[in-house]
């Protein structure tokens, strides 16, 4: 059995789901999945089929962990604690993240700090890192773990445009401005989400909005005309029927955006992690718009909703440059990983090396 580790929000969430869904096309090997407990309804809707347990059990130690014959987490630290704790040449350990980590003139020390944190945290917590990357890495870290680039991560999509906005309550034929600001859940809640909440709930332009749903309820006394969406078993389709996407930096709502070809309106950072996130927008997109500015006055925000809406055949080639696979090449790498020991490890490596459209050589 495989043990999937995965985090609290929907940027974790997704594409675990994602994984484990290839995974069973490929296997019929059980995959238990270790969770927060508020996480665990909704992984349910999507992975009926799973073993879901609370993450407590991984916070505590490594006891349950080790019985198994894979170990994959999206991104825990904590299993530091359980590398340390393995005794003999298995089982393995994969982890999977995502960000920039090479240093450019344009890195503040915040964002420095931030890159060193996930070369840190990939060394003591994996043997083999998978980094989901934008393009082609411009450089490979020196690593103690092996360090297998990876596209990023994307579901399928099973629900047309029309489907979603019918389950909105909103005609099939209207476009609709989509805010979607996380999970929403724990200490690392977006810092300014009341504060743009405020600003979408002032807009004036013609476009409907629709405010996505989020692991705990949105407690914000919205105007009658927006739509408060339900949180959907896969957020990749309401972007998907979107004409526009404004949200808190992340990396979920970056993939879920490239992958559907959706402009994102990405607003101010407020951690080193999703100025990061930002940095990669800009970076891929060429464009500074993208980016909303801190105390962006209601008029420029109005302004810059209707600039990208007007450049949305830009954005969507700008995005569909983006190889979206991620989740195929993990789903394979669990199948050829399941079982084998660290001595096999770097046979291994050298095959799952050939599956991503990215160089480490």
């Amino acid at each position: 059995m495989i043990h999937y580790i995965v985090g609290r929000n929907l940027g974790h969430l997704n594409p675990c789901v994602a994984n484990i869904s290839k995974f069973k096309e490929l296997s019929d090997e059980e995959v238990k999945i270790f969770a927060f407990s508020h996480t665990h309804e909704w992984l349910k809707s999507n992975l009926t089929y799973a073993e879901i347990h609370d993450s407590v059990h991984f916070r505590k130690g490594a006891d349950q962990l080790l019985n198994a014959s894979l170990l994959i987490h999206d991104w825990r630290d904590e299993m530091k604690q359980t590398k340390k704790q393995r005794k003999g040449q298995g089982p393995i350990i994969g982890g999977i993240y995502h960000s920039d980590m090479s240093v450019s003139d344009e890195d503040t020390d915040w964002t420095k700090q931030f890159k060193e944190q996930i070369r840190a945290v990939s060394q003591r917590s994996t043997d083999i890192f998978f980094h989901i990357n934008l393009t082609q890495p411009k450089e490979i870290p020196e690593l103690t773990t092996l360090y297998v680039p990876i596209p990023i991560i994307a579901r399928e999509i099973t629900m047309s445009p029309e489907q979603v906005k019918s389950r909105l309550g909103i005609p099939a034929d209207e476009p609709f401005i989509l805010v979607q600001m996380g999970g929403g859940v724990g200490k690392f809640r977006y810092r300014h989400i009341d504060e743009w909440y405020e600003k979408i709930n002032q807009l004036k332009g013609t476009y409907r909005i629709v405010v996505a749903g989020q692991l705990e309820d949105v407690n914000f006394p919205f105007n009658p005309k927006i739509v408060q969406a339900p949180l959907f078993e896969n957020g990749r389709e309401l972007v998907n029927a979107a004409d526009l996407v404004i949200s808190k930096p992340g990396m979920g709502i970056l993939m879920d955006c490239i992958s559907t070809g959706t402009p994102l309106l990405a607003l101010p950072a407020d951690t080193k992690e999703r100025e990061v996130k930002n940095m990669m927008l800009k970076e891929l997109a060429g464009d500074e718009p993208c980016v909303a500015e801190p105390d962006m006055p209601l008029p420029e925000l109005e302004a810059r909703i209707k600039q990208m809406i007007s450049q949305k055949q830009y954005y969507e080639a700008a995005f569909s440059k983006i190889p979206h696979h991620g989740a195929d090449i993990v789903a394979q790498s669990m199948k050829m990983l399941s079982g084998k020991s660290l001595l096999d490890l770097p046979d291994i490596y050298e095959q799952i090396l050939k599956l991503t459209p990215f160089q480490v050589k």
